[in-house]
């Protein structure tokens, strides 16, 4: 990018082996940490081609590039430069209070604006934040106090699990948790219900209430391995859905009751054996 372009932007530019890195002054009092009441004053960036990657300060880090090529003046930078970070505000309240709902204890770097928060399931220790625009994925995942490979690209609505319990059951199979749900209790064992005792008990008269929480769990193998399936309902005849194999997840999605294949069916699909090949271990 020519350094005179990005000067008549407003941008001090600094080159040291071949790396160019430029630094905007903010006057906005918008640009404003919720957390230490602090003025961001200045915004420091890596330029790469056409774009400024921001890297300084923390509170900037991870906000999405800004393209030059929609960039006219100083003042239009500096506003996509703020409203990237009041944007980012206005999801960490958001989210904040979604975890809340759900019950789990949002915490935010009062120096990155980082949300984040811990899950405990079985023997694996969980932590979720969002990103700079408000998603949520894994930021780490540990077994009895080892790591587990975390999905880099694996992002989730929190919006879709009602409650608590459905949460923790999605990531226990996405990491394949023993019970792929909420963590063991001592005083008692609880054991899961297959489907065909409540048919047999219940028979096709009853129905499920509109906005009932309805959980779906199921243990398969493919030869020697093993992969769970984990369904929640978001709402009405909707459904998320996870198949977790012995390197992770290896499918999820939204879907509709009518239009499902069955869980045998979609293991089948996804891992290119046929059905008579899988096994149902519970």
């Amino acid at each position: 990018m020519d350094r005179e372009f990005l000067e008549r932007l407003g941008l001090t530019v600094e080159t040291s082996d071949d790396v160019v890195e430029a630094e905007l002054m903010i006057a906005s009092p918008q640009a404003f940490n919720p957390i230490t009441r602090q003025f961001v004053t200045r915004a420091r960036f890596m330029v790469m081609g056409d774009r400024l990657i921001p890297i300084d300060p923390p509170e900037l880090v991870g906000c999405p590039p800004i393209n030059l090529a929609h960039t006219t003046g100083a003042t239009s930078l500096e506003e996509t430069v703020v409203k990237s970070l009041v944007d980012h505000c206005i999801y960490l309240s958001r989210r904040s209070s979604e975890l809340s709902a759900l019950g789990f204890t949002p915490k935010v770097d009062p120096v990155t604006l980082q949300l984040t928060t811990e899950l405990v399931i079985g023997e694996m220790a969980i932590t979720i934040g969002t990103d700079r625009l408000g998603n949520f994925r894994v930021l780490r995942a540990a077994r009895s106090g080892v790591d587990l490979t975390v999905p880099g690209s694996q992002i989730f609505e929190l919006g879709e699990f009602r409650e608590k319990s459905a949460l923790e059951a999605y990531l226990g199979a996405l990491f394949g948790d023993e019970a792929g749900s909420a963590p063991k209790k001592a005083t008692a064992v609880v054991q899961a219900i297959p489907l065909k005792h409540l048919f047999t008990a219940f028979g096709a008269e009853g129905s499920l209430p509109p906005t009932s929480t309805f959980e779906v769990f199921a243990e398969l193998k493919v030869g020697s391995e093993r992969y769970r399936f984990a369904a929640a309902r978001v709402t009405g005849r909707t459904f998320r859905g996870l198949l977790a194999g012995p390197r992770g997840k290896v499918w999820s999605d939204r879907f509709e009751l009518e239009t499902f294949e069955g869980i045998t069916a979609l293991v089948a699909r996804v891992t290119g054996v046929a059905k008579e090949q899988i096994e149902v271990v519970a």
